[in-house]
C-alpha cells in the first residue's frame, strides 16, 4: 500500500542535472537476466528499456517476455513459474499484486540492497521509489510507472451530439447525458465505454471517489457493500443504458474502437495516452480529463507498474539489482515518460531532468492526471490466496450490471456474498 505526496506534483528545476551514468557491469556480472512484464500493449516501452540496459551494461543479455496482456495474466504465469522453480530474475507487476508475492515469500526483500549500495545509481533513487514497494517493514519492489484512472474524449463526436468541445463534460450526470446523445447518432457510435474489466481498478476508482474503501482497516469485513457500492453500480448501469450494454467489448476492442473514432468517451488508464494521441492525430480532436470525484474526501487508486526481484542466486541477484536501479533511475524513468502515458515513479528523475519537465509542459494532455496526484492512494489488494478470485467476482458483477443482466441491488448482494466466502470474513 502506498501513497503519493503533493511534492511529486511540485517539481522545481534543480540547478544541476542528475547524472545519467549507471554502474557498468563488472566481469563477474556478465551474463543473462530474464525479465517478465505486463502489459504487452506497452511493447515499445519494454523493448526500449531492455535495449538501453544492454547498451549501458555491455555483456549482459536481457531475455524479455512481455507477452501477457494484463497484470492478472502475468500473476497466473508467475505463480506457475514458481511451481516449476523457473521464476524470472525481475518482473514488472501490477502495483496491487505486491502482497501476492510477499505472502508467498517469493519476492526478494530489497532493503539489504538499498542499504548497502552507495553507487551513483542508488543515490539516483528517490525515497518514493522504495515507499511504493514497502510492505511490513521492508521494501519488496521499486516503483516504475504510475497509472491513474483517466477520461479520454472524442471532441468531434461531442460536438456532433451538441456538446461543447471546448468544455467537455466532467461530472457523471453530464458524461452520461452526452454519452446517450452520441450513441443516438447511430452509425456505429458508442457514447461511453467504462473499462470495467481492468481487474478492479475502476471499481476502486468509483468507491474511492466517494471516500469509501474495500475492507475495514483490520481486513475482517468488506465495506464495498454499502451505499457507495450501490451508487457505483448505479453509475455502471447508466453507462450500460447509454450504449455500452449493446456493444460490450474487451479492453483491446474498446481501445481500438476509440482509436477509430467510434467512441465518444472512454474511461481507461493514462498508459494509453500515447496510443490515443497517435491514432487520433489527423482524424479527430481528443481531450483528456480527470476521473469524476463524488465527494470532497474522494480519492483515486494509483496503479501502474512495480519491479520485483525473484532471483535467488547471488550472482543473478547482482544483475537483477542493476536492472532494478536502471529501470527506476533517470534513464528508465525517461523511457516511462516518453513511451507510455504513465507518470514517473521517481520524483528525483522528474525534478532533476529539464528534458522531462519540458516533455510534460509541451503536452497539456498530462495536466489532468498531474492535477489529481494529490488525490491518489494505493490500489487496494485483497488479502489471502483468493485475492484474484475476489477481483474476478467484482469484475463479473460489474459485467452483469453494465450488460443489464442484473440489477445493481442483486449484483451487489451476489458480489458481497461471494467475496465474504472467498475471504472467510463476515
Amino acid at each position: 500500500m502506498w501513497t503519493l505526496r503533493r511534492k511529486f506534483l511540485a517539481v522545481p528545476v534543480a540547478a544541476a542535472i542528475l547524472s545519467l551514468s549507471v554502474h557498468m557491469a563488472s566481469a563477474d556480472e556478465v551474463g543473462k537476466i530474464r525479465i517478465t512484464a505486463a502489459s504487452s500493449d506497452l511493447n515499445a516501452m519494454w523493448v526500449e528499456l531492455a535495449k538501453e540496459f544492454e547498451r549501458t551494461h555491455p555483456g549482459i543479455k536481457v531475455e524479455l517476455d512481455n507477452s501477457n496482456r494484463s497484470y492478472d495474466d502475468l500473476v497466473q504465469a508467475t505463480l506457475r513459474d514458481a511451481l516449476t522453480n523457473s521464476l524470472p530474475d525481475v518482473s514488472f507487476q501490477g502495483a496491487n499484486r505486491l502482497r501476492t508475492y510477499t505472502d508467498r515469500n517469493l519476492a526478494v526483500p530489497l532493503g539489504q540492497f538499498l542499504d548497502n549500495d552507495s553507487s551513483d545509481s542508488r543515490k539516483a533513487l528517490s525515497p518514493a521509489v522504495a515507499e511504493i514497494g514497502a510492505f511490513k517493514g521492508d521494501t519488496y519492489a521499486l516503483g516504475f510507472g504510475v497509472a491513474v484512472p483517466t477520461v479520454f474524449y472524442n471532441l468531434d463526436l461531442i460536438a456532433r451530439a451538441d456538446g461543447n468541445p471546448k468544455n467537455p463534460p466532467s461530472s457523471w450526470e453530464d458524461i452520461l447525458a452526452i454519452g446517450k446523445k452520441i450513441t443516438d447518432l447511430s452509425d456505429g457510435n458508442v457514447g461511453t465505454i467504462f473499462q470495467y474489466d481492468s481487474a478492479d481498478f475502476f471499481w476502486d476508482a468509483l468507491l474511492f471517489s466517494q471516500g469509501a474503501g474495500m475492507m475495514n482497516a483490520e481486513e475482517t469485513k468488506i465495506t464495498f457493500n454499502g451505499p457507495e457500492g450501490l451508487k457505483a453500480l448505479e453509475i455502471i448501469k447508466a453507462i450500460g443504458e447509454s450504449g455500452q450494454a449493446a456493444v460490450d467489448m474487451s479492453k483491446d476492442q474498446a481501445r481500438a474502437a476509440f482509436a477509430a473514432g467510434k467512441v465518444g468517451i472512454i474511461f481507461d488508464s493514462n498508459s494509453n495516452l500515447p496510443r490515443f494521441e497517435e491514432s487520433s492525430a489527423g482524424h479527430f480532436d481528443m481531450a483528456v480529463g480527470g476521473f469524476p470525484l463524488l465527494s470532497p474526501e474522494g480519492k483515486l487508486p494509483a496503479a501502474g507498474s512495480i519491479a520485483l526481484m525473484f532471483a535467488t542466486d547471488p550472482n543473478q541477484q547482482k544483475l537483477a539489482w542493476e536492472f532494478l536501479k536502471f529501470a527506476a533511475g533517470p534513464i528508465g524513468q525517461k523511457i516511462v515518460a516518453t513511451k507510455s502515458g504513465w507518470l514517473p515513479a521517481n520524483d528525483y528523475a522528474l525534478r532533476d531532468s529539464k528534458e522531462l519537465q519540458d516533455h510534460f509542459a509541451r503536452n497539456p494532455h498530462y495536466k489532468p492526471t498531474l492535477d489529481q496526484v494529490a488525490a491518489l492512494k494505493g490500489w487496494y489488494a485483497f488479502p489471502g490466496d483468493n485475492a484474484l478470485k475476489v477481483t474476478q467476482t467484482i469484475v463479473d458483477g460489474m459485467r452483469a450490471v453494465i450488460t443489464l443482466k442484473a440489477s445493481p441491488e442483486d449484483a451487489l448482494a451476489d458480489m458481497s456474498a461471494k467475496a465474504r466466502k472467498l475471504l472467510s470474513v463476515n
